[in-house]
Protein backbone atom coordinates (compact mmCIF):
# COMPACT_ATOMS: atom_id res chain seq x y z
CA UNK A 1 0.00 0.00 0.00
CA UNK A 2 1.46 3.56 -0.73
CA UNK A 3 0.52 4.71 2.92
CA UNK A 4 3.49 2.17 3.82
CA UNK A 5 5.96 3.01 1.11
CA UNK A 6 5.63 6.72 2.11
CA UNK A 7 6.27 6.28 5.42
CA UNK A 8 9.21 3.59 4.33
CA UNK A 9 10.52 6.54 2.30
CA UNK A 10 10.41 9.23 5.05
CA UNK A 11 12.80 7.06 7.08
CA UNK A 12 14.73 6.42 4.21
CA UNK A 13 15.24 8.88 1.62
CA UNK A 14 17.50 6.62 -0.27
CA UNK A 15 14.08 5.12 -1.55
CA UNK A 16 13.05 8.26 -3.18
CA UNK A 17 14.77 6.92 -6.00
CA UNK A 18 13.18 3.78 -6.91
CA UNK A 19 9.75 4.13 -9.30
CA UNK A 20 7.81 2.29 -6.80
CA UNK A 21 8.10 5.34 -4.19
CA UNK A 22 7.92 7.87 -6.49
CA UNK A 23 4.78 6.45 -8.15
CA UNK A 24 3.41 5.38 -4.81
CA UNK A 25 3.74 9.72 -3.73
CA UNK A 26 2.29 10.87 -6.99
CA UNK A 27 -0.64 8.42 -6.68
CA UNK A 28 -1.14 10.12 -3.25
CA UNK A 29 -1.40 13.60 -4.65
CA UNK A 30 -3.49 12.32 -7.25
CA UNK A 31 -5.97 11.63 -4.48
CA UNK A 32 -5.85 15.11 -2.61
CA UNK A 33 -6.00 16.50 -6.41
CA UNK A 34 -9.17 14.61 -6.04
CA UNK A 35 -10.18 15.11 -2.93
CA UNK A 36 -10.43 11.40 -1.92
CA UNK A 37 -8.19 11.95 0.74
CA UNK A 38 -7.24 14.51 2.95
CA UNK A 39 -4.60 15.93 5.53
CA UNK A 40 -7.04 16.35 8.17
CA UNK A 41 -10.11 14.70 8.51
CA UNK A 42 -13.43 15.46 10.91
CA UNK A 43 -14.41 12.41 13.21
CA UNK A 44 -17.17 13.09 15.35
CA UNK A 45 -15.49 15.65 17.07
CA UNK A 46 -12.34 15.18 16.59
CA UNK A 47 -9.79 16.55 13.90
CA UNK A 48 -7.18 13.64 13.02
CA UNK A 49 -3.97 14.46 10.95
CA UNK A 50 -3.09 11.87 7.88
CA UNK A 51 0.72 11.94 9.05
CA UNK A 52 1.53 9.58 5.97
CA UNK A 53 -0.31 12.25 3.76
CA UNK A 54 1.63 15.44 4.95
CA UNK A 55 4.82 13.13 4.68
CA UNK A 56 3.95 12.30 0.77
CA UNK A 57 3.33 16.08 0.21
CA UNK A 58 6.88 16.93 1.78
CA UNK A 59 8.65 13.91 -0.10
CA UNK A 60 7.37 15.30 -3.26
CA UNK A 61 9.60 18.14 -3.24
CA UNK A 62 12.12 16.64 -3.84
CA UNK A 63 11.41 13.75 -6.61
CA UNK A 64 10.16 16.83 -8.54
CA UNK A 65 12.80 19.00 -10.55
CA UNK A 66 11.97 22.92 -10.25
CA UNK A 67 10.51 23.96 -13.85
CA UNK A 68 9.51 26.81 -15.97
CA UNK A 69 5.79 27.42 -15.96
CA UNK A 70 3.97 30.49 -18.05
CA UNK A 71 0.69 32.02 -17.53
CA UNK A 72 0.07 34.56 -20.06
CA UNK A 73 3.00 37.53 -19.02
CA UNK A 74 3.72 35.44 -15.48
CA UNK A 75 6.47 32.89 -15.16
CA UNK A 76 6.81 31.05 -12.58
CA UNK A 77 9.59 28.54 -11.37
CA UNK A 78 8.18 25.35 -9.23
CA UNK A 79 8.33 22.11 -8.33
CA UNK A 80 4.92 21.29 -8.08
CA UNK A 81 2.31 21.78 -11.19
CA UNK A 82 -0.89 24.17 -11.09
CA UNK A 83 -4.10 22.81 -11.18
CA UNK A 84 -5.32 22.70 -14.57
CA UNK A 85 -9.01 21.68 -16.31
CA UNK A 86 -10.78 23.94 -14.13
CA UNK A 87 -14.41 23.82 -16.50
CA UNK A 88 -13.45 19.97 -16.05
CA UNK A 89 -13.61 20.01 -12.59
CA UNK A 90 -16.72 22.40 -12.71
CA UNK A 91 -14.88 24.92 -10.95
CA UNK A 92 -14.85 29.29 -11.94
CA UNK A 93 -11.56 30.66 -11.73
CA UNK A 94 -11.18 34.17 -12.33
CA UNK A 95 -7.32 35.29 -13.77
CA UNK A 96 -4.67 35.28 -11.01
CA UNK A 97 -6.70 32.19 -9.15
CA UNK A 98 -3.95 29.47 -8.62
CA UNK A 99 -4.56 26.56 -7.24
CA UNK A 100 -1.77 23.79 -7.00
CA UNK A 101 -1.97 20.40 -8.22
CA UNK A 102 -2.89 18.12 -4.86
CA UNK A 103 -5.24 20.95 -3.86
CA UNK A 104 -9.38 19.52 -3.80
CA UNK A 105 -11.54 22.45 -5.20
CA UNK A 106 -15.22 21.07 -5.18
CA UNK A 107 -17.40 21.48 -8.08
CA UNK A 108 -19.67 24.92 -8.17
CA UNK A 109 -16.42 26.73 -6.10
CA UNK A 110 -15.51 29.99 -7.51
CA UNK A 111 -11.71 31.06 -7.11
CA UNK A 112 -11.27 34.76 -7.23
CA UNK A 113 -7.46 35.99 -6.59
CA UNK A 114 -6.27 33.71 -4.41
CA UNK A 115 -3.68 30.48 -3.95
CA UNK A 116 -4.78 27.53 -2.73
CA UNK A 117 -1.49 25.33 -1.54
CA UNK A 118 -1.80 21.38 -1.57
CA UNK A 119 -3.82 19.86 0.63
CA UNK A 120 -6.12 22.41 1.29
CA UNK A 121 -9.73 21.15 0.73
CA UNK A 122 -12.45 23.49 -0.77
CA UNK A 123 -15.77 22.64 -0.42
CA UNK A 124 -19.07 23.42 -1.10
CA UNK A 125 -21.78 25.37 1.20
CA UNK A 126 -22.13 23.69 4.73
CA UNK A 127 -18.49 23.76 5.30
CA UNK A 128 -16.76 26.61 7.65
CA UNK A 129 -13.87 28.68 5.70
CA UNK A 130 -11.71 31.05 6.87
CA UNK A 131 -11.40 33.85 4.58
CA UNK A 132 -8.45 35.92 4.62
CA UNK A 133 -8.70 39.41 2.90
CA UNK A 134 -5.31 41.09 2.14
CA UNK A 135 -7.49 43.33 -0.18
CA UNK A 136 -7.41 46.97 0.40
CA UNK A 137 -11.22 47.53 -0.28
CA UNK A 138 -12.13 44.47 1.86
CA UNK A 139 -13.93 43.02 -1.84
CA UNK A 140 -13.79 39.54 -0.58
CA UNK A 141 -15.20 39.73 3.13
CA UNK A 142 -18.04 41.96 1.96
CA UNK A 143 -18.96 39.59 -0.49
CA UNK A 144 -19.50 36.93 2.16
CA UNK A 145 -21.49 39.38 4.28
CA UNK A 146 -18.54 40.71 6.78
CA UNK A 147 -19.00 44.73 7.06
CA UNK A 148 -16.49 47.39 5.88
CA UNK A 149 -17.22 48.96 8.93
CA UNK A 150 -14.70 46.43 10.75
CA UNK A 151 -10.91 46.57 10.58
CA UNK A 152 -9.35 44.74 7.96
CA UNK A 153 -6.04 42.49 7.84
CA UNK A 154 -4.71 44.62 5.09
CA UNK A 155 -4.63 47.57 7.70
CA UNK A 156 -3.98 45.77 10.64
CA UNK A 157 -0.79 45.01 8.42
CA UNK A 158 -0.12 48.19 6.80
CA UNK A 159 -0.04 49.74 10.60
CA UNK A 160 -3.45 51.60 9.91
CA UNK A 161 -4.72 50.10 13.07
CA UNK A 162 -3.71 49.00 16.98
Amino acid sequence: MDKEIILSAWENRELLKERQTINAINDTMALLNRGEIRVAEKHDDEWIINEWVKKAIILSFPINPTRKMVAGDFEFADKIQTKKDYLEWGVRAVPMAVARFGSYVAPGSILMPSYVNIGAYIALAGKKVLLVDFDSQGNMSSGVGVSKDKPTVYELLAGQIQ
